[in-house]
C-alpha cells in the first residue's frame, strides 16, 4: 500500500497494476539489498560505477530520486534484492519491483521491506516510466502471431525490447503497447 506523507503525493499513480494475477501472480516479500541504503539509512540509487553487488554500465532509472515500481530485480543474498543491472547475460530475473523505494513518493521510509511481483504467465499494465519505450513501437508493429515482443532488464533496470547487449533472458513478452505511456505484459519470471 502506498503511505502518502505528502499532500502533494495524493494523486500519484500507481505505475504496476496487475490484471490476471490471482492465481498466477503474486507479490514477494523481500528485502533491499543493503547496497541500497547509505550509512544514514537513506536511500542509495544504484550507480554506473558500481561493482558490487551488481557490476553496472548504467546508473538505475529514477523519478524524482527513487526507484520506481516495475524496475526489473534479481534476487541478491538471503531474502535481499538488486536492481537488474541488465549488463550480464547470465543475470537470471527475479520479478518486478511493486513499491517506490526512496525520493518523493517512498513508499517504505526507514523499512527495507519490499514486494516484488512474480509468476508466469500473470498479467500486468504498467505505466511510463516504469519501461524503455526506445523501440517499442516499432518492435510491437513488427510483431507477428506466435512471435511476441520479448522484453528484458535493460542496463537501468527498466524492461526494453532490445537484449543488446545486455541480459537475454525474457522477463516478459508485450501483450500490447497501449501507447507510450502504457504496456500490457505478460511475465515470465
Amino acid at each position: 500500500m502506498q503511505q502518502v506523507g505528502n499532500l502533494n503525493n495524493v494523486f500519484q499513480k500507481r505505475l504496476i497494476r496487475p490484471e490476471y494475477a490471482q492465481t498466477q501472480g503474486y507479490p514477494y516479500g523481500a528485502v533491499l539489498d543493503v547496497s541500497l541504503r547509505n550509512a544514514d539509512g537513506s536511500f542509495r540509487k544504484p550507480l554506473s560505477t558500481d561493482s558490487s553487488p551488481l557490476a553496472r554500465s548504467a546508473d538505475a532509472f529514477t523519478l524524482q530520486n527513487g526507484l520506481v515500481p516495475g524496475t526489473v530485480v534479481v534476487k541478491g543474498a538471503g531474502e535481499g534484492i538488486v536492481v537488474a543491472s541488465g549488463a550480464n547475460a547470465a543475470e537470471q530475473p527475479f520479478g518486478l519491483l511493486g513499491n517506490w523505494v526512496g525520493g518523493t513518493f517512498d513508499d517504505l521510509k526507514s523499512n527495507n521491506e519490499v514486494g516484488v511481483w512474480r509468476g508466469v504467465d500473470s498479467t500486468y499494465v504498467l505505466l511510463a516510466p516504469a519501461f524503455d519505450d526506445t523501440g517499442l513501437a516499432a518492435a510491437y508493429a513488427s510483431a507477428t502471431p506466435g512471435n511476441p515482443v520479448k522484453l528484458y532488464a535493460g542496463t537501468d533496470g527498466r524492461l526494453v525490447a532490445n537484449a543488446s547487449p545486455g541480459n537475454r533472458i525474457v522477463v516478459a513478452h508485450l501483450l500490447e503497447r497501449i501507447s507510450s505511456a502504457q504496456i500490457r505484459i505478460d511475465l515470465k519470471v
